[in-house]
């Protein structure tokens, strides 16, 4: 899932983010699970034997599913797509009797086909117990209310988040709404037999010598931060937007290729490309999975990151079990199962869990400038958004 290609933030927020909570905004708080705020001490009590899941994340789920479970007799069940977790079949559907414990199976991929739109159901049916969101969705679901705050200085494995990812999106008036699970670098790309050295700067890109050979593969909001930067500006508070379009302008006519997480590795291996965005984690399976002569720089200017995050919706029917998996998931040998299974960069430390070529590659430098990309002021996100708007 991307962070709202094509789509301004407000835009991207009506569409899915505040879409998918406003389904869910009728229906929350029956009160019959406890809040996850209310834990007075680790670990959580429950007595159920299973949680529901939203996630992405299906080959990491299926590695920590048996081990959790030998730990701590709780199952559970991926829904995968995340979009969609203000649906899911209830007991008391018509066919229930029928297909009943199965329907997890039929129901809800069969909806799914059909197109099932998320304004046509009637809110949550109190089954989902965590969900995967990015960073437009978590914000959007604290201002509906349908995202709970998390007792994270409870929670055992969350000394293993580092102190640069504790704050963002998922922080607001002193509570903390999700767990940082993914951390998502936009690097400066290139082709390694195309420089002898690495480039050191953002203004490769607007080098004519590489005009139609640039690729642009970051996230949507990347691209007026990182021409912020360009413009030596903070990409956090600009003075001068209108340097920061017309450098888009420019960029957009020297024939860039937009590209999204595969499309850019395929772009580079196709040699229509030498240098471009990408994220740190395309860079790695592009260099060491697919064989390619490509590595990644973070440029003298800085760059711009941003996470994604496990929740626990308003309505879980599981709470206490769903802050005992997020917590496991936070742990070292699962985090370092999340870049090993999913090439996603994990926002929790992993330990001696990889090796350390692996490790090296994708550490984070502390000389590195990094910007965290949300949240956006309102004022930012509506001149950003009105400059891609118009360039786009």
């Amino acid at each position: 899932m991307s962070d709202a290609p094509a789509l301004p933030r407000r835009a991207f927020l009506g569409t899915i983010g505040a879409g998918t909570v406003s389904a869910l905004s009728g229906c929350l708080g029956s009160g019959d699970s406890p809040s996850p705020s209310s834990l007075f001490s680790w670990p959580p009590q429950t007595d159920t034997d299973r949680v529901v899941l939203r996630s992405v994340y299906g080959r990491w789920l299926d590695w920590a599913q048996g081990r959790f479970e030998d730990e701590y007799g709780i199952s559970f069940r991926n829904w995968e797509d995340p979009a969609l977790w203000n649906y899911h079949p209830t007991e008391t559907d018509a066919l229930s009797p029928v297909l009943n414990p199965i329907h997890d199976h039929v129901l809800d991929p069969v909806s799914d086909r059909l197109g099932n739109p998320l304004s046509s159901t009637h809110g949550p049916t109190r089954a989902i117990d965590a969900v995967d969101v990015r960073p437009g969705w978590l914000e959007a679901g604290v201002e509906n209310g349908s995202v709970k705050p998390l007792p994270v200085e409870k929670m055992p494995a969350w000394e293993n988040i580092p102190e640069r990812f504790r704050d963002g999106v998922h922080r607001q008036d002193g509570e903390t709404y999700g767990v940082p699970t993914e951390a998502v670098l936009t690097t400066l790309a290139y082709n390694t037999d195309a420089f002898d050295e690495p480039p050191d700067s953002w203004d490769v890109l607007w080098d004519d010598r590489f005009d139609g050979e640039v690729v642009l593969g970051g996230g949507y909001w990347d691209l007026p931060l990182i021409a912020a930067l360009y413009t030596e500006q903070d990409p956090k508070s600009p003075d001068d937007f209108e340097a920061i379009r017309d450098a888009l302008e420019r960029l957009k006519a020297q024939d860039v290729t937009m590209a999204y997480r595969d499309e850019v590795i395929e772009t580079f291996q196709s040699d229509e490309a030498v240098v471009g965005t990408m994220w740190q984690s395309m860079a790695y399976r592009a260099r060491f999975d697919r064989g390619l002569a490509v590595d990644y720089t973070v440029p003298r200017e800085g760059s711009v990151y941003k996470c994604y995050y496990n929740i626990v919706p308003t309505d879980a029917p599981n709470p206490m079990a769903a802050l005992r998996l997020l917590n496991w998931l936070s742990r070292p040998e699962a985090a370092a199962e999340l870049f090993e299974r999913e090439r996603a960069v994990p926002a929790a430390g992993v330990g001696d869990e990889l090796s350390h070529d692996v490790a090296s590659y994708i550490r984070w430098d502390d000389s590195w400038t990094l910007y965290r990309t949300f949240p956006l002021s309102d004022d930012l996100s509506e001149g950003y958004g009105e400059i891609m708007r118009d360039v786009s």
